[in-house]
């Protein structure tokens, strides 16, 4: 916040840079740029920001307004939701804070000391406890290590196969009587044809081939999920960023079913809280039209077709953190395309845009926030006054409305509108939630009491995804590669200093990140003739990228990790480490595939 380059007043192009300008001539130039376009000329590029509801959806209300594009928000957890919501339904699972009371625990694909470091000390206690721990990944993430100290066990396994390990153990459990099969046909659709289904799942044997781990620790894990009564087995959204991403997840989810454990997968906790998005959004404002969706991952595509003509950015840094980056890049730029970006600092995404909006920080502004994985909701109100220049995303967009001379009030009230969507809720949150939520407390929202699959219950087998083309039980599909026939997977992991886009703008967390770095294991560094700290180049059929490199064994052969979303600053190449990652779409939630991406390394 008090950053010498925070952005405190408004930017605009001319002569082919960015000066300094009045929110009067930024909004003219806005004016003047947008007015004449078609609504389906227009982008809105937009994703979660600083995570409070009004930011992320009051800009959305001016979008429908003016008929503009939108996108299915495809950069996260789309494939990961998609799977999870094929078997399990609502995104709920069980309530984190309740993880300590668990009889065992099991983290999949999520490394919590980097991402959740809320969680740690609860998980912690269980495994000190004597509560036994697994931990399934691609490579021996911080969070592996850190249990391994603690008396569990981690599995590494090669990447993309979890569909394999997680299908076998199903199978293991019909075979070895593990199964409550009166519970299976009481809470389950489809039980009988799973049966019969994961008879062509991988045998102990194939899957131990296929994964690279031993039969031994296959069994070990389905050993310890068998003899659990209240697991808390815990997943993340980045393993499944893949092109067998959602099967992945499914399978996974289908396991749990199996053995009696469907309501203790913890992945999201989005479909507790019943905010309803469209009291913020107004999709009425389109007049009936229904917007037309592109694929946020293709974005860069769609932009260099020449299909749109003004892009308004925020709470995003896409030129970052989309995939295909350079096309992002080279969309962006386009001289037929006018930017818009409102953002708090000059991230890359602001250099490429015509108008640059001051944001405010999210304690500058009053919003209501969902917590992640967790059950509670907050009203927060501004604590701070923001400078004279920047504007909240209400303010900010509010102001581009009345700039647009768009029919309707324009003259919005954040505060008024944050508590006016908190009593919007009051029929699903109750009036004791609804004042403890207005009185600004953090407030416990109740689950609500339906599954959310078409049938009510666990869905083993999906009719509606049988209906739409899709297998409609988790099978065991292998990853296609992105990035072309390459020697390596490239892993892009978080960073624990700048996690991703979001703090590579602070000097402070730049610092303790030091230079971007690939990380390989020492076997793999020997036979390329790589040695420690020398420049080493990835490449594949999209892009070439230059890092030091770092020899490490607890990255496993086959695989080359880079942390923390590397922006085009941070190569030599001028270009992000998004540039190697393909467009492709997952198999479910056309999400992204960053974790497909394979790559050649060899000394630069």
């Amino acid at each position: 916040m008090l950053a010498p380059d925070r952005l405190v007043t408004p930017l605009v192009r001319a002569d082919g840079a960015l000066r300094s300008a009045s929110w009067d001539e930024a909004l003219a130039r806005i004016a003047a740029a947008v007015k004449p376009l078609d609504g389906r000329e227009i982008l809105a590029l937009q994703y979660a920001g600083s995570m409070g509801l009004l930011a992320a959806n009051f800009p959305l209300r001016v979008m429908n307004a003016l008929g503009a594009c939108t996108h299915d928000a495809g950069v996260c957890d789309n494939t990961s939701s998609a799977g999870y919501a094929a078997v399990l339904g609502r995104l709920v699972g069980p309530d984190v804070e309740t993880a300590e009371e668990s009889d065992a625990l099991v983290v999949w694909g999520s490394d919590v000391k980097r991402t959740i470091q809320h969680l740690q000390p609860q998980l912690q206690r269980l495994a000190k406890r004597g509560a036994p721990v697994r931990v399934v990944d691609v490579w021996r993430t911080e969070t592996l290590r850190a249990f391994e100290k603690l008396g569990g066990r981690g599995l590494v396994l090669r990447p993309g196969t979890d569909a394999a390990l997680a299908l076998c153990l199903a199978r293991l459990a019909f075979e070895r009587g593990w199964v409550d099969r009166a519970r299976l046909a009481a809470e389950c659709v489809g039980a009988a044809e799973l049966e019969a289904h994961l008879g062509g799942a991988p045998t102990l044997a194939e899957a131990a081939r296929v994964t690279g781990l031993t039969p031994e620790e296959i069994l070990d894990l389905g050993e310890v999920l068998r003899a659990a009564r209240r697991p808390f087995l815990r997943t993340g959204s980045g393993w499944t960023r893949r092109t067998n991403g959602a099967m992945g997840m499914r399978a996974v989810c289908t396991l749990a079913a199996v053995l009696g454990h469907a309501d203790r997968v913890h992945y999201e906790s989005a479909e507790v809280f019943g905010f309803d998005r469209a009291f913020v959004t107004r999709p009425e404002l389109r007049g009936g039209r229904p917007p037309e969706v592109v694929h946020q991952i293709q974005v860069g595509r769609e932009l260099c077709a020449g299909r749109f003509k003004a892009v308004f950015v925020w709470g995003h840094n896409p030129a970052v953190t989309l995939p295909n980056s350079r096309a992002v890049r080279e969309g962006l730029a386009r001289e037929d395309v006018f930017v818009v970006v409102h953002e708090q600092v000059r991230t890359e995404t602001a250099e490429l845009a015509d108008v640059v909006l001051p944001a405010t920080f999210f304690v500058e502004h009053t919003d209501v926030y969902r917590s992640y994985g967790h059950r509670v909701a907050q009203l927060g109100r501004r604590a701070v006054a923001a400078p004279t220049g920047p504007r909240s995303n209400v303010r900010a967009f509010s102001a581009i409305a009345r700039a647009l001379a768009l029919p309707g009030d324009w003259d919005v009230d954040e505060e008024r509108l944050a508590e006016e969507l908190v009593r919007d809720a009051e029929a699903r949150h109750g009036a004791a939630a609804t004042a403890s939520l207005l009185a600004g407390e953090p407030t416990r929202i109740a689950p609500p009491a339906e599954r959310g699959t078409p049938s009510g219950k666990v869905e083993l087998h999906s009719a509606a995804l049988a209906a739409a083309g899709h297998p409609p039980m988790a099978t065991w599909v292998p990853e296609r590669p992105t990035g072309g026939a390459r020697a390596f997977s490239l892993v892009s992991a978080p960073s624990k200093h700048t996690h991703n886009s979001t703090y590579s703008y602070s000097p402070l967390h730049l610092a303790r990140r030091g230079p971007a770095r690939c990380h390989l294991n020492p076997a793999d560094a020997r036979a390329l003739g790589v040695e420690e700290g020398r420049p080493v180049r990835l490449v594949n059929d999209l892009a070439a990228l230059t890092f030091a490199a770092t020899l490490d064994a607890d990255v496993p052969p086959g695989l080359v990790r880079v942390d923390g979303m590397p922006r085009a600053a941070d190569t030599p190449e001028g270009l992000p480490l998004n540039a190697l990652n393909a467009d492709d779409l997952s198999d479910l939630g056309d999400g992204t595939t960053y974790y497909s991406t394979r790559v050649d390394v060899e000394p630069a």
